[in-house]
């Protein structure tokens, strides 16, 4: 029972340790202006819940089906993150020395994840406590507390799954130490450095690692290429093969992409450019992006040949994207989920002010990339 509270500690201390190592001037640009666009954004929401409250108040399918299966799913997904993040904690290598036994190291991971679902239940109760008052639905303490029900529910179901099940992490950790395969990558890795995406990958000579994340990764982007290209063959239209094409290359390039090899103090101080190292880490991620892209992207172009314009725009947006996305997976080197969380809310905030401003935005989406950019360069070059 001493132990319990190991994990919120190590998470505590790593959360302090990360906020030390940030200078002022960042931590400032973090507060103040993620403060105001959090302020912008709340603003927004609240407009838009006063114009759509009438229609809202009344949407039955709304309030009976669509809110419990979207926190049904809000806590599965963040109870086995949750959960997940303390077992990677309670089972760390450096831990090994405490004669610690499996049950006392999952209960130490137990009070760690319910002790990070309180607050996350919290503010979904007031979230919805404060939407239901701000367009008039009646009873908001009861659909809070029903939401917060909902989400508690499948906090508690998917975390205690996770966490009777400690070994996932420990198979996935060991087949990750034993790559097999035939080396078929080797021919798409040759180029100089020859070993620097394989060591993004953490793969030797090209090997690659079969796990079930990674088949259903592949499942699922399979069946959007097929769905959208079916339904651009069957439509007779070019579009949704090439959204499909669009989304599912800028997905994979997402998924593959890794940039820890940046901040190597040994990379840094050999004599190879930053772009060149850039270039080549993006090279791989690119060209598995482009595979997938040309499949519906030949669908779109069969579907309807006269609209050759709608394929050809989707591959230059892809290539937008995929270097949109490759800076921010640069900036943030060490956080692969992050990256993709600020990525997509950059693109969500650019595409919801062009409704109001235009395509001026997009100036400032490309002002925060070359931003970024530059700040990634200066701490390669620097340290």
């Amino acid at each position: 029972m001493r132990h319990d509270g190991l994990v919120l500690i190590l998470l505590r201390r790593e959360l302090v340790a990360g906020l030390r190592a940030m200078r002022r001037r960042d931590l400032a640009w973090i507060g103040l202006g993620g403060g105001g666009l959090l302020a912008y954004a709340i603003a927004d929401i609240v407009i838009a819940l006063h114009a759509a409250a009438p229609k809202l108040r009344h949407d039955q399918l709304l309030w009976m089906l669509g809110l419990p299966i979207t926190f049904g799913a809000l806590g599965c997904l963040a109870g086995n993150a949750m959960s997940r993040l303390c077992l990677s904690r309670a089972f760390a290598p450096f831990l090994k020395a405490l004669p610690l036994a499996a049950a006392e190291r999952r209960r130490m991971a137990a009070a760690g994840a319910f002790a990070l679902g309180l607050p996350l239940t919290l503010t979904i109760a007031t979230s919805v406590a404060v939407a239901c008052a701000v367009i008039g639905k009646p009873l908001p303490a009861a659909w809070s507390l029903g939401a917060a029900i909902l989400f508690a529910l499948a906090f508690g179901t998917a975390a205690l799954w996770r966490l009777r099940r400690p070994h996932l992490l420990i198979d996935e950790a060991a087949s990750e130490a034993a790559p097999v395969g035939r080396p078929w990558l080797r021919r798409l890795d040759r180029a100089r450095p020859r070993w620097l995406s394989s060591w993004a990958w953490k793969l030797p000579g090209g090997l690659l690692r079969p796990s079930w994340k990674l088949a259903a990764a592949g499942l699922l982007l399979a069946v959007a290429a097929i769905l959208g290209a079916w339904a651009s063959l069957a439509g007779r239209t070019a579009g949704p093969a090439a959204v499909a094409g669009l989304a599912g290359g800028i997905l994979v390039f997402m998924l593959s992409l890794r940039c820890q090899p940046l901040g190597s103090p040994v990379l840094r101080t050999a004599p190879i450019g930053f772009s060149r190292v850039w270039l080549r880490l993006v090279r791989l991620p690119f060209q598995l992006s482009l595979a997938f892209f040309l499949l519906p992207a030949g669908a779109a172009l069969a579907a309807e040949p006269s609209a050759w314009a709608v394929p050809v725009a989707s591959g230059l947006w892809l290539l937008v994207l995929n270097g949109a996305y490759a800076v921010f997976g640069a900036y943030f080197l060490d956080a692969p989920f992050v990256a993709m969380l600020s990525f997509a809310g950059a693109l969500a905030y650019a595409s919801y002010e062009t409704l109001e401003y235009g395509r001026t935005v997009l100036i400032g989406l490309a002002a925060l990339v070359f931003f970024l950019w530059h700040r990634t360069r200066q701490r390669y070059r620097n340290g």
